[in-house]
């Protein structure tokens, strides 16, 4: 039995980067990814590594012992794990700009390479000096919504009311 051909053209447009999204199987909460592309990995992947999203990785107890349905059941799950990241990839390309841009809302890191934003300026437009560098002023701006200015400008003060407290 083969698995269904993926559609990687899907896949690859997708930028390398970091990722923000509603999670398909719970619209309360977010998910966050991390499009890889090196020599090795070609890949959309949880963000942080050991984190989770989708159908629950059935546990052995769960497994049937039987050979035909365990292979059923296996094939069942990597059908609905397909279909949950195939939604993930769905919702990423309909705005990788704003699902980045989302990512560094959520996160506090740049939404172009996801490293710790440090200083204000890069906090308030949600993308640090080094990915910027390069950047139009007038993209930047578009971009860099006001939206993404004032969840981080919350965020700093919530960290500096924290720090006097203390």
């Amino acid at each position: 039995m083969t698995a269904p051909a993926r559609d990687w053209e899907a896949l690859d447009t997708i930028p390398e980067g970091y990722y923000a999204v509603l999670d398909p199987a719970d619209p309360g909460r977010m998910s966050y990814w991390r499009r890889v592309i090196t020599t090795r990995q070609n890949g959309l992947r949880p963000w942080p590594t050991k984190a989770w999203y989708g159908p629950a990785v059935p546990r052995r107890k769960d497994v049937p012992t039987e050979r035909i349905d365990r292979e059923a059941f296996i094939a069942d799950w990597s059908k609905k794990r397909r279909a949950y990241l195939d939604q993930v990839v769905t919702a990423i390309r309909q705005s990788p700009q704003a699902a980045a841009v989302c990512f560094a809302r959520f996160r506090i890191r740049c939404w172009s390479c996801g490293r710790p934003l440090r200083d204000e300026t890069s906090k308030a437009l949600g993308v640090g000096p080094e990915c910027r560098s390069g950047m139009d002023p007038a993209a930047l701006a578009r971009y860099c919504t006001p939206e993404v200015t004032r969840v981080h400008a919350e965020h700093l003060a919530a960290l500096r009311a924290a720090a006097v407290t203390t």
